[in-house]
């Protein structure tokens, strides 16, 4: 039996006052306000409680549905539907998995417009998902060249064109010496992608020496030198060619003893060209050390008995200036100056076989300061042994006057007394 509902109400009434003339009434689908359960999808799922839809994984949402007052079901309201999957941090497709893929997944990004990617460094990135948000992972584009043993730049060299934008300056002395007196930083230039190499260029402290220059990057010139003493041996040439010049050098030497100039040296006298007859004395052949340091009062008399001892007409030069700074027992004194004046009309000569860069060597290495007179034809040969500096060879003269100004010159070069 069929069982029909009249409602009295005004509103049904008016609405169905166009169908009193039926022969049978309309039947309502639900009862108005009556609610159903839907799917996402909007399919009505009567077994489900209204008020406590089940909750389904990620974004999804069952939604409801409700009588309308003419008992009609109104469409799904509420419901979320599953839907792709994007990176946002939310489980777009109710998988219960959160961003597992993303239109972006696994696509190359980064490229900087002219880069050779696959050469050097540069490396694309992958879009990559995190945390909702999307970004390119692992891009490693074209950079400015540097010393790391990498092609920064990508065009397939490494480390070139940049030792000098990427040289580094450098400098391995004391600390406040840094561009002080001589002291000058270098450079270390990128060798093998590093700087691991030796500070090319700088000047680092060093001894002071004589030269009117701070050596020690103290902010000094030539401290140390002011009072300290000089040791100086003349060393004459006494064969008979050369007695004129030699009694010129005695009467030119002699003024220069009484000068305030040499109040703090000491002289002593070697004489070369000795032994006569041809006697061979070893070690010392044709040279002979007349006498040890004596102030200057005392040398003007070892200077004249130096015209008795008797010539032999050979002069190794060369030896007497190595056994003069090497082998004669000279009381050299600690901190003194040491210099040695050859005087002679000959040649360079040896007889042991030694050589002016020899000499030169060992005047370097030991602090000794050596001069000739030589003719000026013979100066090339000892050239060398004054360190390959014209300023320390003079020819000689039989005028005293000028042996007194050039042997003052010589005083005055050296480095006593303020004198430079």
């Amino acid at each position: 039996m069929i069982r029909f509902v009249l409602l009295f109400l005004p509103v049904v009434l008016a609405a169905c006052s166009a169908c009193v003339d039926q022969d049978e009434l309309v039947r309502l689908e639900c009862r108005p306000g009556q609610q159903q359960v839907c799917t996402p999808a909007g399919e009505p799922v009567p077994s489900l409680d209204p008020l406590n839809p089940p909750i389904i994984p990620g974004q999804c949402k069952y939604g409801l549905r409700t009588c309308t007052v003419v008992g009609q079901w109104s469409e799904c309201f509420g419901g979320i539907d599953k839907s792709e999957e994007i990176c946002d941090g939310i489980d777009n497709d109710c998988d219960v998995l959160i961003d597992e893929t993303y239109p972006e997944e696994h696509q190359l990004c980064g490229f900087v417009e002219g880069a050779d990617y696959g050469v050097g460094i540069c490396t694309p990135g992958v879009m990559t998902c995190d945390n909702g948000s999307v970004y390119c992972n692992g891009h490693v584009g074209p950079s400015d060249e540097v010393c790391d043993g990498l092609d920064n730049n990508c065009n397939g060299s490494t480390d070139e064109g940049i030792a000098n934008s990427t040289a580094i300056v450098c400098y391995e002395g004391p600390e406040g010496t840094l561009a002080i007196g001589e002291c000058r930083g270098g450079i270390r230039y990128c060798t093998d992608g590093g700087f691991d190499v030796p500070c090319d260029g700088q000047i680092l402290p060093v001894m002071e020496v004589c030269d009117n220059k701070d050596n020690d990057c103290d902010g000094e010139i030539d401290e140390g030198f002011d009072n300290r003493g000089v040791d100086l041996v003349f060393v004459l040439d006494i064969s008979g060619s050369f007695n004129e010049e030699i009694e010129s050098m005695i009467q030119g030497i002699a003024p220069l003893l009484d000068d305030p100039i040499t109040s703090t040296f000491r002289f002593g006298l070697v004489a070369v060209g000795t032994a006569g007859g041809g006697e061979r004395r070893p070690p010392y052949m044709h040279s002979t050390m007349v006498s040890n340091f004596v102030p200057a009062d005392e040398f003007l008399d070892i200077l004249e008995a130096a015209r008795m001892i008797q010539s032999a007409g050979i002069e190794p030069t060369i030896d007497t200036m190595f056994w003069t700074m090497k082998t004669y027992p000279f009381s050299w004194r600690p901190g003194a100056q040491k210099v040695i004046i050859t005087m002679t009309d000959e040649i360079a000569q040896t007889i042991l076989g030694k050589h002016c860069d020899e000499i030169s060597r060992i005047a370097i290495e030991e602090g000794f300061e050596l001069f000739v007179f030589a003719l000026q034809p013979h100066h090339s040969t000892f050239l060398l042994c004054v360190h390959g500096e014209n300023r320390r060879l003079y020819t000689p003269v039989s005028n005293s006057q000028v042996v007194f100004e050039q042997i003052r010159s010589i005083f005055e070069d050296l480095c006593i007394g303020g004198n430079r």
